[in-house]
């Protein structure tokens, strides 16, 4: 079997299932994983025989990929502004949405001096070690409340070489808040899809990926914004800015709630999919 024609057998087994779009792309994250290899130099040996030991290893894959497990935890990896991240279950996996936000705070802030920046609910470590690598200047802490989560954020920071301070924290717990000092920035990508939200979600979400990290009661849609907008007020330097991804759906709410905080400059904006995605705000 060549390499191309691996890629068929690959993408037919997974049809059924996620139909052939995302069965494709799956396809392609996936050898991409084990190969890695550019695109050009894959192209280079795509009529080649397979490598048995990467035949057998993608034959493997099917059974778990058919019951929707997501290709980042049978991998162990995924890609994150251009940067290789460790996943494993227990860590929310990274989405292009967020991957937005962090060049939206990179490309403001590339210019700046020096500066404190703290990720709240950093997971993988996405955004921390990102920003870490994307802006030179910038000296990065990041919270979660999750043991494998900072495992996961560590190793991808060494991964990186970069040096960013990790603490194990609930934001929701005011009282054992860590004493971090002040900060420039703060970004959170908390918690947002409601649980009504649920029934539109995949079951390779659903089965496999931390719903504490993921879904929050429609009761208190909010409550982790309130939360971190309570810390910023506290560990936020005057004239500091505060970046959230947030609901689509939560835009305006989110808006008012930063006006009755006290932050200035507030605005809402939209993501490559022209949605409301993200949320930013200044520090009187």
């Amino acid at each position: 079997m060549t390499n191309g024609e691996l890629e068929q057998y690959l993408t037919k087994a997974l049809a059924p299932v996620y139909g052939l779009r995302e069965a494709r792309a799956i396809q392609r994250f996936l050898f991409r994983a084990l190969h890695s290899l550019s695109d050009v130099e894959w192209l280079l040996i795509r009529n080649d025989e397979a490598i048995p030991e990467f035949e057998e290893a993608v034959k493997q894959s099917i059974p778990s990929l058919i019951q929707q497990m997501p290709v980042q935890y049978l991998t162990g990896k995924t890609w994150f502004c251009d940067l290789e991240f460790e996943v494993k279950q227990g860590v929310l996996i990274p989405r292009p949405e967020t991957e937005t936000l962090v060049m939206m705070v990179a490309e403001k802030y590339k210019d700046a001096g020096n500066l404190r920046m703290l990720d709240i609910g950093t997971g993988s470590g996405a955004i921390a070690v990102s920003l870490a690598v994307l802006l030179s200047n910038a000296d990065v802490t990041a919270f979660d409340i999750s043991d494998i989560a900072l495992e996961v954020a560590a190793a991808n920071a060494r991964k990186h070489s970069r040096d960013i301070m990790f603490y194990k924290a609930d934001i929701l717990d005011a009282g054992k808040w860590p004493q971090a000092g002040c900060f420039d920035i703060i970004i959170s990508n908390p918690p947002y899809v409601k649980e009504s939200e649920r029934i539109h979600m995949q079951p390779n979400v659903l089965n496999y990926e931390p719903a504490l990290a993921l879904f929050v009661e429609d009761q208190d849609a909010l409550k982790y914004y309130r939360a971190i907008m309570d810390y910023a007020v506290r560990f936020l330097k005057p004239g500091g800015a505060l970046w959230f991804e947030i609901n689509e759906n939560e835009g305006e709410n989110i808006r008012r709630l930063l006006l009755e905080k006290g932050f200035s400059h507030v605005s809402i904006l939209k993501d490559l999919a022209d949605k409301y995605r993200f949320a930013y705000a200044d520090m009187k």
